[in-house]
């Protein structure tokens, strides 16, 4: 079976590369998805190791947050 090898870049990197190959206005959505991937991959690694909570839980934390005026756009 092949080894899987990772190789990071950075973002400067990544729209610079695009750009090379003309695809520069996808830069930003591309890094987008790598964000999305990498916390989907993180949260997938909390729910085999049990570290999750039940939806009322997180509806009274959220609700909770706005009473507190967390999310408050003034």
């Amino acid at each position: 079976m092949k080894e899987a090898t990772e190789t990071v870049a950075t973002a400067t990197e990544i729209k610079r590369a695009m750009g090379t190959l003309r695809l520069g206005e996808w830069a930003d959505d591309l890094l987008d998805e790598i964000e999305l991937d990498r916390r989907l991959e993180i949260s997938l690694m909390q729910a085999d190791k049990g570290m999750t909570m039940s939806l009322e839980e997180a509806e009274a934390r959220i609700a909770k947050r706005f009473a507190n005026g967390y999310d408050s756009r003034r």
